[in-house]
């Protein structure tokens, strides 16, 4: 009993020390709490890239040059001088000359225009001139024996003579100017693709020269050297001929108020007709004078390439 007495006095003693002990130390901290992460803002809404705003509205000035093919096509059917007692188609014929070209000449000239924008779509008109010069030419000779027969029976006779033919010609065009319509389409606020069509005006200019002379010729002697009959003719035009022209191109924006273009055009002017008469000298030819019809056909392809400034 005495030792549970003494028991219970330790213990209770030892709870005396230590609780002023417990009280005297300093209260813990209390664990930091972690910053709740701030919330993240919205984007700001991104602003639309900035469009380059290009007016295609406006007049325009500029040159171009290029390359054109040039169609040259000349038929001359009707010269020619039959001797007498003879006929035409029968047993006196014409001799062909025609000949066909395809010169390729540097083209070089300036344009006007004015245009009007509507939303993706162009339209104006415009006005070029250019210079090129396609030229074709020919120079040909021949002879041809001509027999002619007349009377029958025994007082039947037939002549012999020799005709040469001389011929040359040329064909050039000149300059060509036209006034179009344009339509096109951007296909990026700095780009147009476009159609032009119009009325074109050619400058085509030609010569020609033709000498047919007729010679006796004997079984003996051979033929003479003396003319029996002749006709000629030398002649030149410059005409002005009014045709179409169409086409395509592509126009682009290269600095502000500058455009460069590629442009393809067809150009044609048709098909006609030039007459003149033969100078003939031959006192009995049975055909002395013909006359020359020159049948011609023109037109040229072009490619060119231009600058333009906006006005």
């Amino acid at each position: 009993m005495n030792r549970a007495l003494i028991s219970c006095i330790g213990l209770l003693s030892a709870l005396a020390i230590v609780q002023p002990a417990v009280a005297d130390e300093p209260p813990s901290k209390p664990k930091r709490q972690r910053a709740a992460a701030p919330e993240r803002a919205a984007p700001a809404p991104q602003r639309a890239a900035p469009t380059q705003a290009t007016n295609w509205s406006g007049g325009q000035v500029g040159g171009s040059n290029g390359v054109s093919s040039v169609n040259n096509n000349f038929v001359e059917p009707g010269a020619y001088i039959c001797p007498p007692g003879s006929s035409f188609g029968s047993n006196c014929f014409e001799t062909p000359f025609s000949f066909s070209g395809h010169p390729v000449s540097y083209t070089i000239g300036p344009f006007v225009g004015y245009r009007l924008q509507f939303g993706n779509f162009v339209v104006g008109i415009e006005g070029d001139a250019s210079y090129k010069k396609g030229e074709s030419s020919l120079s040909q000779s021949s002879s041809t024996s001509l027999v002619v027969s007349s009377g029958s029976g025994t007082g039947a006779f037939s002549s012999s003579f020799l005709r040469t033919d001389q011929f040359s010609g040329s064909v050039k065009q000149g300059w060509d100017y036209s006034i179009r319509g344009r339509l096109g389409t951007l296909i990026t606020p700095w780009s147009l693709l476009y159609l032009t069509g119009g009325v074109a005006f050619g400058e085509i200019s030609g010569t020609f020269a033709y000498t047919g002379t007729l010679y006796n010729c004997f079984a003996s002697s051979g033929c003479s050297t003396s003319a029996a009959g002749t006709a000629s003719t030398a002649v030149s035009w410059n005409d002005t001929r009014v045709g179409g022209t169409v086409g395509a191109g592509w126009e682009t924006e290269i600095a502000p108020g500058w455009k460069a273009r590629a442009e393809y055009r067809y150009t044609d002017f048709g098909s006609y007709t030039k007459t003149f008469n033969l100078s003939t000298a031959c006192s009995s030819c049975a055909a002395p004078s013909s006359g020359v019809s020159i049948d011609l056909k023109e037109s040229f392809h072009t490619f060119r390439i231009g600058l333009g400034f906006d006005l």
